[in-house]
């Protein structure tokens, strides 16, 4: 059941959610991917790896919720 908010919003709360997490992936694994090229310390790519890993999980479920 998709439900939306007072303010008409074009996506319900569960879609809105994925989509704002995989945001924050995304810029995560755009700052973590800097910072390993600066440093070039293995804890940033290590970071990277696991927010591309929790990135791909999320864009599926959105991809799932979306009926793509």
């Amino acid at each position: 059941m998709k439900t939306m908010s007072s303010t008409n919003s074009p996506v319900d709360n569960a879609t809105y959610n994925l989509m704002q997490a995989l945001v924050s992936k995304l810029e995560a694994i755009e700052a973590y991917g800097r910072y390993a090229q600066d440093d070039g310390g293995e804890l940033f790519t290590e970071l990277v790896d696991e927010e591309r890993a929790h990135a791909d999980r999320l864009l599926e479920q959105l991809r799932q919720r979306l009926g793509s």
